[in-house]
């Protein structure tokens, strides 16, 4: 759909940049945080600002460009009817995967326009589905979420690109204000966002896929209808694009074991088609991948016909990227959501590959689901101070995980049995084939390891179609043990550059400083690794893959 422009836009506009919010959580070694809100020039609208890149800097920020006609966007939402005046101010806040435009108009009034980055976004599949899965949560539950004003999912108009246009959402973001929010506001604020939840979860879908208004999808492409103005159609992400034949194992899918074997022949493809690049202990050959994957697919199918495993199948919608920025509060009541955004790619999957903690509310390393209430450890008058402090904020996050679990029972006690209850191996045999080219064979290794291990246990009497020796079991045990060091390692390296895995760096940070920073981790780890491999292997090993263009 597209929304054609007739008014004139005003030649006199201002241009700044905001970087997107990051919580700095890390006290070793602080870094000087650098102001944001400067003003930029109009390719600058075009180009990645937001931040730099420890590694593959020029790669990294070639695929975040997106260009597009500013002079027609304007025009496009200076016309729309709630505007109707010509913009006089940009403020350009972008993400890893769109342009995102706060257009300001003479008259004050505001709009969020959305442009996804074309190398890192499925082309018209991405942008159709985010306006359906807005319109459809507006239209039956009360979450609130932007209305959509006006929006093309082709390229082909005035503007040049996809485009969603949006009213902006009035209220906070929960980063700005959480830290300030006290124990029982925060407990408030977790229990309206469980209700919110579960009115996604009560929604019923007839098969796995995105969800799509039935006249903007192609002629071509698979449904299944869901109404006169909805169907499930193809599931597109950031590494499956509908294009060099990556149109195949798309979808939608009717039944578990179709999305399964689905999601194993995409893990195929990349193994097969893309040059793997080992990240990570214990990555894993091609050859292994592949016979890792082929033995999947072999599984799949019959634990899919398992009663257990149907119980928490069921297709489901779930926002799963909820973190402190994609959460508005109100300005006055903190405790109250006001908007919830960001969600493109989000898919109707089966409950138990859905249902998660919202990321600030995980719970801590031997957390206990159920009634047990969080307390401090028994020796904690022995701690030193530091010991203290941490022991103290594993308890409190306990106690929000806690109180989140307390309010999914109350709300929806299906998705909370399936948060708690459904098996994590399973989880993993689904959600894991996909990106093993990325992740390496350890993680699908070790769930069909755990299946094979409790398969007479699931009431399957048919042998188990993985078979491993006491030997293999043992090196298989020791190579995860070291695959999840390293991981624990990556994640407090990570923290201390408040980085991520594509080595993205906040632009309020002075990037030199973190460059030095990372250099001396790089080093340090180097030489720890040293010790047992030789030096090349050991940088192999390393976190950020690639050379530093900066």
């Amino acid at each position: 759909m597209a929304f054609s422009p007739s008014k004139p836009m005003s030649r006199n506009i201002s241009l700044t940049c905001r970087g997107r919010p990051f919580q700095i959580s890390c006290k070793v070694i602080p870094l000087t945080v650098i102001p944001t809100g400067e003003p930029i020039q109009n390719e600058q609208l075009f180009e990645y600002t937001n931040g730099r890149f420890l590694v593959n800097e020029k790669h990294e920020k070639s695929k975040r460009y997106a260009k597009f006609n500013l002079d027609a966007l304007c025009t496009l939402v200076s016309s729309l009817p709630s505007i109707s005046s010509p913009i006089s101010k940009i403020d350009k806040m972008e993400g890893g995967f769109n342009k995102a435009l706060l257009m300001t108009a003479e008259n004050g009034k505001e709009v969020i326009a959305k442009i996804p980055c074309p190398s890192v976004v499925p082309s018209e599949y991405s942008t159709a589905s985010e306006v359906a899965i807005l319109e459809y949560v507006k239209s039956n539950t009360s979450i609130p979420v932007s209305k959509v004003l006006a929006w093309s999912s082709g390229s082909s108009n005035p503007v040049g690109s996809e485009y969603i246009l949006t009213e902006k959402v009035n209220g906070r973001q929960l980063v700005d204000v959480w830290g300030e929010m006290d124990q029982l506001q925060q407990f408030k604020l977790i229990q309206n966002l469980a209700q919110l939840e579960s009115q996604l979860a009560s929604m019923e879908f007839p098969g796995y896929g995105n969800l799509y208004f039935r006249h903007s999808i192609k002629q071509q492409s698979q449904t299944i209808p869901i109404n006169d103005n909805y169907c499930i159609g193809p599931a597109y992400n950031v590494s499956w694009f509908p294009h060099s034949g990556n149109g195949n194992y798309a979808g939608p899918w009717s039944s578990l074991s179709d999305l399964g074997l689905a999601l194993a022949n995409r893990g195929l493809a990349h193994v097969q088609h893309s040059t793997i690049v080992p990240r990570g202990p214990h990555f894993g050959t091609t050859a292994e991948h592949i016979h890792v994957l082929e033995t999947a697919m072999e599984i799949i199918p019959r634990l899919a016909a398992h009663t257990t495993l149907q119980r928490f199948s069921r297709p489901a919608l779930w926002h799963g990227d909820l973190h402190l920025g994609n959460i508005f509060v109100c300005n006055q009541d903190p405790t109250t959501i006001v908007g919830i955004i960001d969600w493109q790619f989000v898919s109707i999957m089966p409950a138990f590959m859905q249902v998660q903690w919202p990321s600030f509310l995980s719970p801590p390393e031997n957390y206990k689901v159920g009634i047990v209430k969080p307390e401090l450890p028994p020796n904690f008058d022995q701690m030193d101070s530091d010991e203290k402090a941490f022991a103290i904020t594993e308890r409190n996050q306990a106690l929000l995980s806690k109180c989140y679990e307390a309010a999914l029972v109350k709300n929806h006690l299906e998705s909370y049995l399936t948060l708690t209850r459904a098996d994590s191996a399973i989880r993993d045999l689904l959600s894991c084939p996909e990106n093993m080219w990325k992740e390496g064979i350890v993680p699908l290794r070790e769930s069909l390891t755990q299946i094979s291990e409790n398969w007479h246990k699931l009431g399957l009497s048919e042998p188990c179609p993985y078979r491993i020796t006491s030997d293999d079991l043992s090196r298989y045990r020791l190579q995860l043990s070291q695959y999840k060091d390293w991981h624990k390692v990556k994640e407090y390296t990570q923290e201390l550059l408040h980085s991520d895995d594509d080595g993205w760096v906040p632009p309020q940070l002075d990037f030199e400083k973190v460059q030095a920073r990372h250099n001396e981790l790089f080093q340090l780890f180097i030489q720890r690794e040293s010790e047992v491999l030789p030096e090349e292997e050991a940088k192999k090993l390393w976190f950020y893959i690639g050379k530093s263009d900066a």
